[in-house]
């Protein structure tokens, strides 16, 4: 098997590492909304630096490749970020420590629907960069037998 990919990796491993430097530096942070308040601790801002790198590599791939499934993967994530939007309602976002507080409308939910959407594409093409191909008739089978 081939080792994971080393563009993908130094992505997301990029990505992890600045979202730990922002919850260092930044400190305590929140979203606010209709529904109460909820922090964000470190590791949540660690996970989505991790989540922005596997965006920016999905990026980076669908662009090298020309892969328009990426551009796919994008509208699904933006139609969902859309409708959470609009489940939820009017959300902010509150860094108390450096006197940042700002709303979070629809616009905004649907462009971070759209980077979730592209972190799948990219976590995908990452994943699949191995030489063992299995069709999916061969994984169903692998599972229930």
């Amino acid at each position: 098997m081939k080792p994971i990919s080393q563009p993908g990796a130094i992505f997301m491993t990029t990505g992890t590492l600045t979202g730990a430097t922002i919850s260092a530096t930044v400190g305590g942070m929140g979203i606010v909304g209709g529904f109460g308040g909820l922090g964000i601790g470190g590791v949540s801002v660690t996970a989505a630096g991790a989540v922005i790198g596997a965006a920016a590599y999905g990026a980076f791939e669908g662009m090298r490749t020309g892969d328009t499934v990426a551009f796919g993967a994008m509208d699904i994530g933006a139609m969902s970020g859309f409708g959470i939007s609009h489940i939820i309602g009017n959300m902010g976002f509150v860094a108390p420590k450096v006197g940042l507080a700002f709303g979070i409308g629809t616009v905004p939910m649907a462009g971070i629907g759209a980077v979730l959407g592209l972190a799948a594409y990219g976590v995908a093409k990452l994943l699949n960069d191995s030489e063992f191909q299995e069709t999916p008739i061969q994984l169903e089978i692998g599972f229930v037998g």
